[in-house]
């Protein structure tokens, strides 16, 4: 069977929530082997509280509780699919608790062995737990440390802490989403954390090169917030060389017309579509039964259809919602215009198109149950990679990451596991 892309690379994710999640997935997917490291008394997002409870038939026994005794683990596995799994397919699991220094040392050591450490915490704690870049080269001096904290480690914000979601205003993007006259609106996920997610990823196959010719690991950063100013760079340079200030279009183009979703045939079903030229313009007014349109002086050029976009989204508006949001975008497509129906997270997993692609590959969780993930975007003709297991469950892997890759004598993993140093879901939980 071929090699993966990445087979042989060893990575420690420490990160947490999504966007490091999701960089160490990337890796993984492509076959590196990634190690989730977290701690028992702070589980990564693996489940809502209340859920996991209710599962292992218990009750909460008040605001600090998270578990009164330990979880089966079909009952793990069921709450991992609520969207734990989605990040940390094909990766490994290590419970150790990294504020101990028992714990310390067995990041290190892991590290010694390993050739990227991914973390994003806020700015600081790496350091102030004895794992930063300078601690792990001094046992690695090849290793690829990146960082991820929300504002970067200088500048007056570097202390500031924040989500994806407070990201997306700070970078600008939420003063033009929405429509003109009211207020601005997020997106419709966390765009940053996927964003740089790849970003991250990027930026360690950048590191790896430079490491494959030189032999001399580092330090990379990625601030969240400068990774998300990426996003919005045109404007940016807008405002740099003609002073203008982003305004709030709605769901239509600075320049090309008609843009925008269109209402179909049945409730809340919608088609997206956009002419870029008068090509484009002409065929649409063809795929419509408007073919004097293309004649008309108010639509006769981009800047005309611009202004008079009103007009145009009526007459549009009037042929799509005669029809289901399929059959206009098929009808478009056939005529050569840019279209797409809008579809819901369920069609959007269950169309034809994404079965005949293998986008939704399933895998048979330990417990029995069959679940579907969304396979990575790449296709590598020579190294193809997969989605190959599911999400650990806390300290899945353990026993063979301390015992095979670090040398831990069975003995010592049991003192360490009764001293909470280390942890699974079938050990009690701390007082």
């Amino acid at each position: 069977m071929p090699r993966m892309p990445l087979e042989g690379l060893r990575v420690l994710d420490v990160t947490q929530i999504r966007a490091g999640p999701k960089a160490a997935r990337w890796l993984a997917d492509a076959g590196a082997e990634v190690i989730k490291v977290e701690s028992v008394t702070r589980p990564d997002g693996r489940f809502r509280v209340s859920s996991a409870l209710a599962l292992a038939g218990q009750a909460a026994a008040g605001a600090r509780a998270r578990y009164t005794r330990p979880i089966p683990e079909s009952a793990q596995r069921e709450t991992n699919r609520a969207g734990f799994d989605v990040l940390h397919r094909n990766k490994m699991g290590l419970s150790v608790n990294l504020r101990s220094e028992e714990g310390v040392a067995i990041f290190r050591a892991l590290a010694a062995v390993s050739d990227v450490v991914l973390d994003n915490f806020s700015q600081g704690v790496m350091d102030r737990l004895g794992l930063g870049y300078d601690d792990l080269r001094k046992v690695n001096p090849a290793i690829i440390v990146l960082s991820m904290p929300a504002f970067g480690s200088d500048g007056p914000d570097k202390s500031y802490i924040g989500f994806g979601w407070a990201q997306e205003h700070l970078s600008g993007v939420t003063s033009m989403t929405g429509y003109e006259g009211g207020p601005p609106l997020r997106t419709g996920t966390v765009t940053p954390d996927p964003l740089n997610g790849m970003h991250a990823a990027g930026a360690i196959m950048a590191a790896l090169l430079h490491r494959a010719r030189t032999g001399e690991g580092q330090y990379v950063e990625l601030s969240h917030w400068e990774s998300m100013i990426s996003l919005v760079g045109d404007w940016l340079m807008e405002y740099s060389y003609n002073g203008t200030v982003a305004k709030r279009i709605g769901n239509r183009h600075p320049t090309w017309a008609p843009q925008g979703c269109y209402p179909c045939e049945g409730e809340d079903r919608w088609v997206a579509l956009t002419v870029t030229c008068d090509e484009e313009w002409t065929a649409l007014c063809e795929a419509i039964g408007r073919s004097e349109l293309a004649d008309d002086p108010r639509f006769a050029g981009v800047l005309e259809r611009r202004a008079n976009h009103d007009a145009l989204d009526e007459i549009i508006g009037e042929w799509t919602r005669g029809r289901s949001n399929f059959e206009a975008m098929e009808a478009l497509q056939r005529a050569g215009v840019r279209s797409g129906a809008v579809l819901d997270n369920r069609e959007a997993m269950t169309n034809p198109h994404a079965e005949a692609r293998g986008t939704l590959p399933r895998i048979t969780h330990p417990d029995g149950v069959s679940h579907p993930y969304i396979n990575s975007p790449w296709q590598f003709s020579r190294t193809p990679q997969s989605v190959r297991t599911p999400a650990p469950i806390l300290g899945e892997h353990n026993e063979y990451l301390l015992g095979e890759v670090l040398g831990m004598p069975d003995d010592e993993r049991r003192r360490l596991e009764s001293s909470q140093v280390t942890a699974t879901f079938l050990t009690p939980p701390p007082e």
